[in-house]
């Protein structure tokens, strides 16, 4: 303990002691305004501008998310491809990630491709029995459902969704893999 202490006590001694002997902190600059005026001067000439201005530089990047999505729909020969702009809008009106009604799309009827005729039901709603009058129609009603019925939990993902979206219990996983596929084609 006493050994302790003593190796403490020398700290205390030997800290206190180089900071009253540093030149910084002991001495004052002789000239503090010629001082002053020389760091302005060389942070002034270093960014020829004023030392008191920021500069700030924003790059905003082109929402190309329509025509992403219009170009990953044609890759998959969907009908839904014309409806790629309107997803994205639908999509942003429910506060909904811009791939999660397509990627839904692509599990419930491999994007629209495989749906009653007529019904322009990708979305497999009502167990696929549900009709809408177009794809406009069926694209705005899911959307606001889901929102309405799991807008409570937060952020909406596949996750939360798919317990009370399907019985099938790899839906979100998949959904979550079509969103993937979807976000990263260019």
């Amino acid at each position: 303990m006493l050994k302790t202490f003593s190796r403490a006590a020398a700290m205390v001694i030997m800290v206190t002691a180089a900071i009253l002997t540093s030149p910084t902190i002991i001495q004052k600059p002789q000239n503090l305004a010629a001082y002053q005026e020389r760091a302005s001067v060389a942070i002034g000439e270093k960014y020829n501008e004023s030392p008191n201005q920021i500069v700030v530089q924003v790059i905003g990047k082109k929402d190309d998310r329509a025509s992403r999505l219009s170009k990953f729909l044609a890759s998959q020969g969907s009908p839904l491809q014309s409806e790629a702009a309107n997803l994205v809008v639908i999509a942003d009106r429910y506060d909904l990630d811009w791939r999660f009604l397509p990627a839904i799309t692509g599990v419930e009827s491999t994007y629209g491709q495989a749906v009653p005729a007529g019904s322009y039901n990708p979305y497999g709603w009502g167990n696929g029995s549900a009709y809408f009058k177009d794809w406009s129609n069926a694209s705005d009603y899911v959307a606001g459902q889901i929102r309405s019925r799991w807008g409570n939990l937060g952020k909406i993902t596949p996750w939360k969704v798919g317990p009370g979206y399907a019985a099938n219990p790899h839906w979100a996983a998949r959904v979550n893999f079509y969103m993937t596929l979807i976000g990263n084609y260019q």
